[in-house]
């Protein structure tokens, strides 16, 4: 204080001007720490760590660590269902509540912390739409090609992304007994799930698989930029400040060479030429979309610019994720390999491209089990909070009253849900396909009032959403897990290729699986893929 008043005093302010400055800078701290008193006592009755209800840092903390919802189970068992995470952020993990909060007729909304998604800097799609009027009007555009009312029509964007995908293998990566080669599982999976939502949305692949590389720069930018969204996302401000001049600037572009712009660029430009007068209509989700009544090429660029962030991320990391589980289970890996060639005995592949159908993987009931296991295990977006708003009035949250205003953390709770011994037993953090199997076959023996599966397929499910909130993209997930993972199994056999240098499993906003090299070789009595 002695300093700044001979500054003061140096720059010719005299002792009242200095008295009334100092009056002001005073009644600044003080009205500052009132605001910083009063945020802290909102929800000063929520439990949780004391740091948290006064500062973010924590929770960045936290996300920049990328072992936050990991810590979930812990802070549960301490302080109970509902955490205060930062000064005005709590994360509950109450299944039913979280049903209730994204039910079709609550009122709770989508907060602003959905606009970090975004992918250019007004545009907005269906999950940063936060109006409910305007999101319900833009779903009745989509949701009939997102509802599975094409699913032939995923099948075969999927067909010929996984086609060219098991030509690479054939042609480049095949072991055996002679030569032992080795394949990056996980960037071929995003290799492929690129060229799939390509072929899926608007009939075109990134040629990622034929080429055998991030032909648009895409992987590299997520690897830096998804981590650093994570970790200040709870700074909405921020991002409202770099959407503003001259920061927009900073922000990627629709002319960019490489990574988001790039891609928001080639779906600008697909999106014009679909519109043309004369252009030739195409079997995928952009012509559905434009048949349904959406027309404005802002935004369909928008649609189809997050299928490729949204669609390509959850589904590699469903893929890499439960192929993981699959390979370090080897008794799993060798009885669903047998129960998928049992029922493709009885109901044969006979035409190209011989891969099998949506409907064939739907049939066999220890497939779906691994999957549902492996989305149990690994929800691919249990990392981002994505908040909802408490409404105007308030609401009763398992017991604690939350204001209005309030941001509630609706998929954080995945990874504690997951590994809840109270509802999935002593081995709920084991990787058992059976449970499903058993609890269907005990629902079975039950009676119609049995609710095992039911009650396991609710807390899974989660990681796609709920309620009003479910994710579009279900649907076609599904489809290509079942697809790919069915494929991969009845065609190769698999290792992981460096048993002493295992993969490394981590998450920054998305599952990543370094190093993880695979050998494959082609079974007996396959051909080359697409024959």
């Amino acid at each position: 204080m002695p300093l700044l008043l001979s500054r003061l005093s140096e720059n010719g302010v005299t002792w009242p001007s200095q008295g009334l400055v100092l009056y002001i800078i005073g009644l600044l701290l003080f009205a500052h720490s009132i605001q910083r008193v009063r945020r802290w006592y909102r929800l000063s009755h929520v439990p949780g760590p004391l740091i948290a209800g006064w500062t973010n840092m924590w929770l960045t903390k936290g996300y920049i660590s990328g072992r936050f919802f990991m810590e979930l189970p812990a802070l549960v068992e301490k302080y109970g269902p509902v955490i205060r995470i930062a000064p005005n952020q709590v994360v509950c993990v109450d299944v039913d509540t979280l049903y209730r909060i994204s039910g079709v007729r609550s009122l709770y909304r989508k907060s602003e912390w959905y606009t970090i998604a975004r992918i250019s800097r007004d545009g907005d799609h269906i999950f940063t739409i936060i109006d409910p009027e305007e999101r319900k009007e833009r779903k009745k555009f989509i949701m009939p090609a997102y509802a599975g009312r094409d699913i032939d029509h995923f099948e075969e964007g999927t067909d010929r992304a996984l086609t060219d995908w098991m030509e690479l293998i054939d042609t480049k990566y095949l072991s055996s007994t002679k030569q032992a080669r080795f394949m990056n599982f996980e960037e071929k999976v995003h290799f492929y799930a690129l060229d799939a939502i390509g072929e899926i949305a608007y009939s075109e692949s990134f040629g990622c698989v034929k080429e055998d590389r991030d032909t648009k720069g895409v992987m590299a930018v997520n690897d830096v930029t998804v981590p650093l969204l994570m970790a200040i996302s709870n700074y909405v401000a921020f991002w409202k400040m770099m959407r503003m001049w001259p920061f927009y600037y900073l922000l990627p572009h629709d002319g960019d060479n490489s990574g988001f712009g790039a891609i928001v660029g080639h779906a600008s430009t697909i999106v014009r030429k679909r519109l043309q007068p004369k252009a030739v209509p195409k079997h995928d989700m952009l012509q559905s979309f434009i048949e349904q009544g959406l027309r404005d090429e802002e935004a369909l660029k928008q649609e189809v610019g997050i299928q490729f962030f949204a669609g390509s991320d959850t589904v590699s990391s469903l893929l890499y994720t439960t192929f993981l589980l699959l390979l370090t289970h080897p008794s799993v890996y060798a009885r669903l390999q047998s129960e998928i060639d049992t029922a493709l005995a009885s109901d044969p592949i006979t035409t190209p491209p011989r891969i099998i159908t949506d409907a064939q993987a739907r049939s066999i009931p220890y497939l779906q089990a691994i999957i549902r296991e492996g989305l149990r295990l690994f929800p691919p977006l249990c990392a981002p909070p994505i908040y909802k708003e408490v409404p105007t009035g308030g609401d009763d949250v398992c017991g604690y009253a939350l204001p209005a205003g309030t941001l509630v953390a609706t998929a954080l709770q995945q990874w504690h849900g997951a590994r809840d011994k109270s509802f999935w037993g002593q081995d709920a953090d084991a990787f058992r396909p059976e449970r499903w199997l058993e609890a269907a076959a005990a629902d079975e023996k039950e009676g119609p009032r049995a609710r095992r599966v039911w009650e396991m397929t609710r807390r899974m499910e989660l990681a796609f959403g709920c309620g009003q909130y479910v994710c579009v993209g279900k649907a076609i997930a599904m489809v290509e897990a079942g697809k790919v993972l069915g494929e991969l199994v009845r065609r190769y056999n698999w290792s992981l290729a460096k048993p002493l240098d295992p993969p490394k499993v981590t998450n920054n906003g998305v599952w990543a699986i370094r190093n993880f090299w695979v050998r494959v070789e082609k079974r007996e009595g396959f051909p080359t893929a697409g024959q």
